[in-house]
């Protein structure tokens, strides 16, 4: 349990760096160009562990929860980043990080899973801990109740990612089965975002690709790679709120490298959220 914690809270820091990134990035590609892009660099980065571990590359088309997890990726990739242009950045995070309340209707209805008081209040602190953290940048733009929506809907995919991929981790049997599994997800959703993508390509500078491969391989690859080892370890309401890690290690990042200022709300959401994942990891595994 506790080295999943390290992993898990290793990952959030990695995907904490995703903002810092794109940051550079939103100026001269689209969004989903660089989702896109992103998920290719991932997959190759991930190929390559493989074959340095000698591992035989396969993807397991017939396995339900990887059939779902992709599913669940893309869907969130293409309502997260279409919502983004009708709301604000803050609203998104807020509304996307909404994930551990749904994984919990779902574990509770779909999943014959017991939901416990303490299940509860750690989901309550870890939303109420998010939406602290983004407090002072809380704004809307554009339509922002059409763009709170497809937030609202990314929050919902991205639940059914986490079970999903937290099921198998939990069943799998070595780090390069957990390996596949992510590869698999990174390539078929690439793929699969192609079309969507391909209305608003643009032409990266030398910078913008030196970006994207930090990109695909930082806060995509290793990050999800040690996420996945978590989840392995943790159980899966642990590993959804240890993704809501990642907005206390954003602002912790655009502090030290964008200069930002961290405010006594986001200091206050980020204990609750992390207090919300130790009050979890306390239970016994699921």
């Amino acid at each position: 349990m506790q080295n999943g914690l390290v992993l898990g809270f290793l990952a959030a820091f990695l995907w904490g760096t995703h903002s810092v990134i794109v940051r550079y990035l939103t100026s001269d590609l689209g969004g989903l160009q660089i989702a896109v892009t992103r998920l290719f660099i991932a997959a190759l980065a991930i190929y390559c562990m493989l074959r340095v571990m000698r591992v035989s590359v396969s993807i397991q088309l017939g396995d339900w929860n990887f059939r779902l997890a992709v599913l669940a990726t893309v869907v969130n990739y293409i309502l997260f980043h279409i919502g983004l242009e009708h709301t604000g950045a803050a609203n998104a995070m807020v509304l996307e990080n909404t994930a551990p309340f749904f994984v919990l209707v779902f574990l509770y209805f779909f999943a014959d899973t017991k939901v416990t008081r303490i299940d509860v209040l750690a989901t309550a602190l870890a939303i109420f801990g998010v939406f602290l953290t983004v407090y002072r940048d809380f704004q809307g733009g554009g339509e922002p109740l059409f763009g709170d929506l497809l937030e609202i809907g990314a929050g919902l995919s991205w639940a059914v990612f986490l079970i999903s991929s937290s099921r198998a981790m939990r069943s799998s049997k070595s780090t390069g089965e957990r390996l596949n599994f992510l590869f698999g997800i990174f390539l078929c959703s690439g793929v699969l975002l192609i079309p969507m993508a391909a209305f608003s390509l643009q032409i990266p500078t030398a910078n913008d690709v030196l970006f994207l491969i930090l990109l695909g391989v930082l806060p995509t690859a290793l990050a999800y790679y040690l996420w996945y080892e978590a989840a392995a370890r943790v159980s899966t309401l642990t590993a959804t709120l240890l993704f809501a890690a990642s907005v206390v290690f954003t602002f912790v990042n655009s502090a030290l490298f964008l200069g930002a200022t961290i405010t006594p709300h986001a200091i206050v959401g980020a204990t609750l959220i992390v207090g919300a994942i130790f009050l979890t990891s306390m239970k016994k595994a699921e």
